[in-house]
């Protein structure tokens, strides 16, 4: 084991998953039917928050399209709003996923049975609703990896607030500063740094900028990069 490190908690959307490319190809599908712009700037704000959050933003994007006269008014664009635009990407996501199966990221499964086989504790943080997590987990048999699971729903302040990692760090038993937060999305490692813990940054959509820099405490292409320093 790294030194004084015994617990790890992951994110698993862009971390674990290659879900975020299905995301983003379900809203930019989405988006071209109803005429909403500058689609990619909403998605980029929402990458690792909650979905109250994303409905929040969603609701900005499409009042904005509506006044600038840009929502196709040949589609059923009536009461149209984030929560609305939010579930229909979901349906969309959700089908793709039927059609292909959830996408895992290179290394996903490796890295965790590595690091389950040396002894560190694991959890699972994330910002989809548990009620979505715990069966995706289940169906790419990733669950049994992890000691526990808080989704989305069960805490109350999403990332960049700390409340999911310090949740999460204390049902593992473990300590904030000797724990490892695994994420791939800026509000993730602001979450992670604001926890007192160690923030890992594993890049999918987003590159890390000088923030992250300097709020990570590593940066690694892959989990096998991940795996084979811890």
């Amino acid at each position: 084991m790294y030194n004084d490190i015994k617990t790890i908690i992951f994110d698993m959307d862009g971390v674990l998953f290659d879900s975020e490319s299905l995301d983003k190809k379900a809203w930019i599908e989405l988006a071209e039917y109803y005429g909403i712009k500058d689609i990619m700037s909403a998605f980029k704000e929402c990458i690792g928050t909650p979905d109250y959050n994303i409905i929040s933003v969603l609701d900005r994007y499409i009042e904005k399209s509506r006044q600038d006269g840009a929502l196709d008014d040949s589609k059923p664009i009536e009461g149209l709003n984030g929560e609305r635009f939010r579930h229909e990407t979901l349906e969309i996501f959700d089908r793709y996923v039927e059609e292909q199966g959830m996408p895992l990221k290179y290394y996903a499964a490796e890295c965790l049975a590595a690091l389950k086989e040396k002894g560190y504790k694991l959890g699972l943080a994330s910002s989809t609703p548990v009620e979505r997590v715990v069966p995706q987990l289940t169906d790419t048999k990733l669950i049994g990896y992890f000691d526990d699971v808080v989704g989305g729903g069960m805490y109350k302040k999403g990332k960049p607030d700390p409340e999911i990692f310090l949740m999460s760090c204390e049902r593992l038993g473990g300590i904030p500063d000797k724990t490892i937060v695994i994420e791939d999305s800026y509000n993730g490692i602001r979450a992670a740094f604001a926890a007192g813990m160690r923030p890992v940054m594993v890049p999918d959509l987003i590159m890390p900028d000088d923030e992250m820099k300097e709020k990570a405490w590593k940066i690694f292409e892959n989990l096998k990069e991940v795996a084979e320093f811890l």
